[in-house]
C-alpha cells in the first residue's frame, strides 16, 4: 500500500509520543534491550571514531546518550544533538552537567547548518521514525565535511528465520514492559515500526542512493539491532 510518508505515524505524533514517553524513556530502553543498548550505542560511537577537535552531529539525540559517548571518547570534540521532542531535550540537558554540549530543536530533514560542517554524524534508533528518509540522508550528505562519517544505529526485523521465532516470543512483553514504565500504546507502535522498516539490504541501498560511500551494514544482537555507515 502506498503512502505519502515513510513511517506508520507522522512526524508530529512522533513528537508528541516521546515527549509523551520522556520521563521514564531511558529506564524502560535499559529493561527492553536487558542493559544492552549501552553496548549498542558505545559500537556505533567507536565506529564513528571520534577524535579531539571534531564537530558532530547526533540526529535524533533523545535524551542525549550517544551525545555522551562521543565525549567519553574524544572529550575536545565538539557536539550537537538535536531533536524534535523538547521533553527530551530538557532531559538530555539536565544529564549534561558540566559537558560541552549544545541541545537544540531540530528536523532531520531540514538541517541548519551550512554545507561541510561535521566530521561525523551519528543518529541512534531514530532514523525508521523519519518523516521521509531519502530526503534526511541528502541533508545528512549535505552538512558533513568531504570524508566525514555517517552511522545509524536502529532496530531492524532479523532476516534468519530461528532468530525471527525467538523475536516473535519476546516481542509481546514490550508493550507490557513499556505499559508498565509510563509509555502507554508508545511501545506496541516500537514493534509495528521495527516490523514495517526496510530490510538492511534496502536501507544500504537508499544510503547509497544519497551519494554515500563505503556503505556497510554491521547486524548485532543477531540482527535485531544493525549498525549503517557511510562516508561523504
Amino acid at each position: 500500500m502506498s503512502r505519502d510518508r515513510d513511517t506508520l505515524i507522522s512526524a508530529e505524533q512522533n513528537r508528541e509520543m516521546f515527549d509523551r514517553i520522556a520521563k521514564n524513556y531511558d529506564a524502560a530502553n535499559h529493561a527492553i534491550s536487558l542493559g544492552m543498548d549501552r553496548s549498542w550505542r558505545r559500537k556505533a560511537i567507536c565506529l564513528l571514531n571520534p577524535f579531539d577537535g571534531g564537530r558532530y552531529l547526533d540526529i535524533g539525540t533523545g535524551t542525549g546518550d550517544l551525545v555522551f559517548e562521543i565525549l567519553r571518547l574524544a572529550p575536545g570534540a565538539a557536539v550537537t544533538g538535536i531533536d524534535p521532542a523538547e521533553q527530551m531535550l530538557e532531559l538530555a540537558q539536565n544529564k549534561a552537567g558540566e559537558f560541552p554540549v549544545s541541545f537544540v530543536v531540530g528536523d532531520a530533514m531540514n538541517l541548519p547548518n551550512e554545507n561541510n560542517t561535521y566530521d561525523g554524524i551519528v543518529s541512534g534508533f531514530c532514523f525508521r521514525n523519519i518523516e521521509h528518509r531519502q530526503k534526511a540522508l541528502v541533508e545528512m550528505l549535505r552538512v558533513l565535511k568531504p570524508g566525514g562519517k555517517l552511522v545509524i544505529l536502529e532496530s531492524t526485523y532479523p532476516q534468519n528465520g530461528l532468530v525471527r521465532f525467538g523475536y516473535r516470543l519476546f516481542t509481546p512483553l514490550v508493550p507490557i514492559i513499556g505499559k508498565m514504565m509510563g509509555g502507554g500504546s508508545a511501545y506496541k507502535y516500537l514493534i509495528a515500526s521495527i516490523e514495517d522498516f526496510p530490510a538492511p539490504d534496502a536501507v544500504v541501498e537508499m544510503v547509497e542512493t544519497a551519494g554515500f560511500e563505503d556503505v556497510r551494514h554491521r547486524p548485532l544482537a543477531f540482527g535485531a539491532i544493525s549498525i549503517f555507515s557511510g562516508r561523504k
